[in-house]
């Protein structure tokens, strides 16, 4: 009996998968995550211009407050990639260590069986 999770019918290996019954195909999956982007960017466009159009203030007043936002969120995103570039670095430095200590673990390791032999 084959598995039908894994297999695709009739035992060829054409790059189908089926996962209960659904076929799989990672270039299907791709299609569905761009419409997606595409959706929210289209989206997003039109609430921007809905906004801009519905705004209670003068052009000038709209644009002023759009400038003070983005300032606003452009200082505190530095904040967060610095923090986020900290993060990284000392995961990379624990990462750094700790493979330093296994190289060193199995280098005393091959150095003792080389002894015995």
């Amino acid at each position: 009996m084959t598995d039908r999770a894994n297999s695709s019918p009739g035992g060829t290996d054409d790059g189908i998968f089926e996962v209960e019954g659904q076929p799989f195909t990672e270039s299907r999956e791709l299609g569905k995550m761009a419409t997606l982007i595409a959706g929210v960017a289209v989206g997003a466009m039109i609430g921007a211009g809905a906004a801009l159009l519905l705004a209670p203030g003068s052009g000038d007043e709209t644009r002023t407050a759009i400038k003070r936002r983005v300032r606003k969120l452009t200082k505190r995103e530095r904040g967060v990639w610095k923090s986020l570039a900290g993060a990284l670095a000392e995961a990379a430095n624990e990462t750094a260590a700790r493979s330093k200590l296994q190289v060193a673990k199995a280098s005393s390791e091959v150095a003792a069986v080389r002894a015995r032999v």
